[in-house]
């Protein structure tokens, strides 16, 4: 049975490119990076690149970007780095309602010593930039929101967000978390007023185990890894060589081809949609179409219980998600989809399709048919037991 992967905003498969970059790295160019010796000086060049190649894609300057070990690290790095940075406590901390843990749970951590308010959403998940505004003033440091939302894709309005803070609470630091768009979706961090950014290299077909962190000069963030002062003393510890040099080749994969990619997506998604759409099966798409990054599809069949649905799924070699990777093995409900306002039947029976390159249409076909045929078997099953 031939596999058709729709859980690639969990991660992804490693493109043949970062595969070669990663394989020249862990075998040619080996050495550390730090070391004075002829090899640590071909590592140390491959690594040199790498940032320069990135650093290019985000129209960043080079000295600007810092290698991590993941987004979470970095979205770690944001929160805890511009906390430690203020020389007064009880200042306010500002997230979304519908964050990834790497941004809530580090906020949560803090509200001992800062005040943490969520910013609530309106239906879609977007965030309410009335309710933003009131909370924006003098004592907020840190506003920490997603590009596109991991579970539903829907893309955050950081323009907005960006000029509200920019005009209520220009001290606050903005911190994007990008993980969901770099790669899919343009990355305009002057027009978005942002001072941070977080991706990681496996969304977009890089390894696993590397992420990168972007902190615009002259803001505060304090380091949180100390060590032999790698990353020019930001980020200690020894460089992932195969992670970089792998996140660099995927990056210019996806990054160059957004245009092309977006295309298959949002006909993917379609077709997906307009079969189950017209099944009679009561499918509710959670994500808002017009509003969401196209590689994401979060759809709802009320009465099915995901994690049912899911397993029949998996045993025609289909393979989706119940939403973000990290809740997976924890019991309760979605706290995005919550934070929306959904009917809890719909939350219990939403399903995140995440696309690639890599899917076809005639995979969508066959996935539709699937799901069809399943939720029918499963309601049925129900209603005898009942």
């Amino acid at each position: 049975m031939k596999e058709i992967y729709l859980d690639n905003a969990a991660t992804t498969r490693v493109s043949q490119a970062a595969l070669q970059a990663a394989t020249n790295a862990m075998v040619e160019s080996y050495g550390n990076p730090s070391s004075l010796h002829a090899a640590g000086a071909r590592a140390a060049k491959l690594l040199k690149e790498a940032r320069r190649t990135l650093a290019g894609l985000l129209a960043v300057p080079e000295k600007e970007l810092y290698f991590t070990s993941c987004g979470s690290e970095s979205n770690n790095t944001a929160v805890f780095g511009v906390a430690a940075s203020q020389a007064r406590l009880g200042k306010k901390i500002l997230i979304s309602a519908v964050e990834h843990p790497s941004l809530s749970e580090p906020a949560k951590l803090l509200a001992e010593k800062f005040l943490v308010e969520k910013i609530p959403v309106d239906s879609r998940g977007a965030v309410n930039l009335v309710a933003l505004e009131q909370l924006l003033d003098d004592d907020v440091i840190f506003v920490g929101l997603q590009y596109v939302n991991n579970e539903t894709g829907l893309i955050q309005p950081l323009t907005q967000v960006g000029e509200l803070i920019k005009n209520q609470a220009p001290q606050a630091h903005f911190h994007i978390d990008g993980v969901q768009g770099f790669g899919k979706l343009p990355v305009e961090f002057k027009k978005w007023h942002a001072d941070s950014f977080a991706a990681s290299a496996h969304k977009l077909g890089g390894l696993k185990g590397c992420g990168l962190f972007w902190l615009r000069e002259g803001a505060r963030c304090r380091p949180f890894i100390y060590g032999g002062g790698q990353e020019r003393g930001f980020r200690s510890g020894t460089e992932n060589m195969a992670g970089i040099c792998s996140f660099a080749a995927a990056a210019s994969e996806a990054c160059n081809k957004i245009e092309q990619n977006t295309a298959l997506y949002q006909s993917l998604r379609e077709r997906l949609w307009h079969i189950l759409a017209n099944k009679e099966l009561g499918a509710v798409a959670v994500s808002n179409f017009t509003a969401c990054s196209p590689h994401i599809a979060n759809i709802s069949f009320p009465g099915v219980r995901s994690e049912v649905l899911l397993h029949y799924l998996e045993a025609n070699g289909i393979y989706a998600s119940s939403g973000s990777a990290c809740h997976s093995n924890k019991s309760g409900a979605s706290p995005v989809l919550m934070a929306m306002g959904l009917d809890k039947a719909v939350i219990d029976g939403a399903i995140r399709f995440s696309f690639s390159p890599e899917n076809t249409l005639e995979q969508m076909d066959f996935v539709a048919e699937v799901i069809f045929n399943s939720v029918v078997e499963i309601r049925s099953l129900m209603s005898r037991k009942h």
